[in-house]
């Protein structure tokens, strides 16, 4: 599991984007006059002050270009559970 805590954001730096994680969606993609949210392959989050994000690891996220004249301040990091070894099988590799 990855996550990220925001401590401090402002208006123009308080959202972050989780991309669509199949890669093939974007090979068959036909063109939109607008997106939506039933055609967009990302979306957009709004966060505040104190907010805690949790998500797959494997989800491709980004976060836009501060555009606010303060510094976002915001803790992000990947835990894996003591007994995640224990309840899967080994890979095949």
């Amino acid at each position: 599991m990855s996550g990220v805590y925001y401590v401090r954001v402002y208006p123009g730096a308080d959202t972050i984007n989780f991309h669509d994680p199949r890669s093939q969606t974007r090979i068959i993609r036909p063109p939109v006059a607008e997106l939506t949210a039933e055609n967009t392959d990302q979306v957009v989050v709004r966060v505040t002050n104190g907010t805690l994000l949790m998500f797959p690891s494997y989800l491709e996220h980004s976060v836009d270009t501060n555009m606010s004249a303060e510094e976002r301040i915001s803790i992000s990091f990947n835990i894996m559970f003591s007994s995640f070894a224990e309840q899967l099988s080994k890979p095949l590799w």
